[in-house]
């Protein structure tokens, strides 16, 4: 027996119908995808401005925007931001809170430090960070200094000072120290001095978030080079290994 055209046009309809319903309502549990990718929660608290953001776990490469300060760009008392080839982590990456964060400084001469700073030659190691008030001809003070956004140079922040200087250096005489990491691969072309700048990140204090940092550091002479980032600090989860780098 052959179906009449008005059966077809009613089982046409329930078809539409149905597939509607499916693109509007989704697909049933048993087909709903597990989710494997990262864990994005947020910040809403506001208490924080340097943290009200996104904050990105398990993530390779963190999508926030670099800050914008007076000091960041070149121009005015940022003279020499050229000085500063490279950092770990870069910009957008993550870095852990048991981990380092490092700073390349290069000149034609040995950069300039704390007048009369002690460092461990073997290692790199800061047993005085030196004369940390006396202010360089440009105003600003001479040891190398790491801020928090928004408490930056400008805002009258708080400094932290490298717990390692490895490298070509000057405290008021040239020296040099050792036990230098390899320069990361996307490193600007260095000069002929060059000085790793090493903080802890314990020694900072910054817990699992995403921040905006400020680095300052004086070049061979007098000039000044002050870098603007943005990084992510994570807590390592035990499959990292000893280095706690990023998990592939």
């Amino acid at each position: 027996m052959g179906i009449n055209t008005g059966a077809l046009y009613i089982i046409f309809i329930m078809l539409a119908i149905s597939g509607f319903a499916y693109v509007a309502s989704g697909p049933t549990p048993s087909q709903t995808p597990v989710l494997t990718g990262p864990e994005v929660v947020l910040n809403g608290q506001g208490t924080n401005k340097s943290r009200a953001m996104l904050q990105l776990y398990n993530f390779n490469g963190v999508t926030i925007t670099p800050p914008v300060a007076n000091l960041c760009s070149k121009g005015g008392a940022n003279t020499r931001p050229d000085i500063m080839i490279a950092t770990s982590p870069s910009q957008s990456s993550g870095v852990s809170s048991d981990g380092q964060i490092s700073l390349w400084v290069s000149d034609k001469l040995p950069p300039l430090i704390g007048p009369n700073a002690k460092v461990v030659k073997s290692s790199g190691a800061v047993k005085d960070q030196g004369d940390t008030t006396t202010p360089a001809p440009d105003g600003f003070f001479w040891p190398p200094q790491l801020y928090i956004f928004p408490a930056t140079e400008e805002n009258h922040g708080k400094a932290y000072y490298p717990a390692y200087i490895k490298g070509y250096y000057n405290n008021g005489i040239p020296l040099v120290s050792y036990n230098s990491d390899v320069l990361p691969p996307n490193a600007l072309p260095k000069n002929d001095y060059t000085v790793e700048y090493v903080w802890n990140v314990s020694d900072i204090g910054l817990t699992d978030a995403d921040y905006n940092i400020e680095f300052i550091a004086h070049d061979g002479t007098t000039g000044l080079g002050v870098k603007c980032l943005s990084i992510r600090v994570y807590t390592p989860p035990e499959a990292e290994n000893q280095k706690n780098q990023l998990p592939l």
